[in-house]
């Protein structure tokens, strides 16, 4: 009874095959804001102002998060692949180890966010601004920075940004 119980302790939160799916670490109602528009996520960041948006873990992939509002967001491990990210704002975001391969960034803005170990291999950043990122250990294989506001950004090691756009 007590192995069994401790057996249980250990699984929790992980599939049969002791897999820690996506969405388990992140908050639920968090979760389903983005169901809402981009001015219903702007109302909650202010009525709920300092708590931070924990969607740590996530499966956004090939969502349509136009223009929502990630500020001081909890998006660690969050995989965005193909997702629409277009004028979204990261603003002071931790965005480690996240998946935006594939994901359209277009006019996003990423400030003092942390995107150490992200994957943004094939991402359009087009016209995104980029202002005292860390980028450290991030994969940008592909991606396109063509015309984007890029100042004080820490970029992988021996990554040139002037030949992705």
């Amino acid at each position: 009874m007590i192995q069994s119980k401790y057996l249980e302790f250990l699984m929790d939160g992980f599939d049969s095959e002791g897999i820690r799916p996506h969405n388990r670490g992140m908050n639920q109602e968090h979760f389903d804001l983005l169901d809402g528009t981009a001015a219903d996520l702007t109302a909650w960041h202010r009525a709920h102002s300092p708590e931070q948006l924990d969607l740590r873990g996530a499966d956004l992939s090939d969502r349509d998060l136009r223009g929502k509002d990630f500020t001081r967001a909890m998006l660690d491990n969050v995989d965005f692949s193909g997702a629409n990210l277009d004028e979204a704002v990261f603003a002071e975001a931790k965005l480690r180890r996240a998946n935006l391969s594939g994901a359209s960034l277009v006019k996003a803005t990423f400030y003092r966010t942390n995107c150490s170990g992200s994957d943004f291999t094939g991402a359009n950043l087009t016209s995104a601004g980029l202002y005292r990122c860390v980028l450290r250990e991030a994969t940008i294989t592909d991606a396109i920075f063509k015309a984007a506001n890029i100042f004080k950004v820490a970029w992988p090691e021996g990554v040139d940004v002037r030949a992705h756009g």
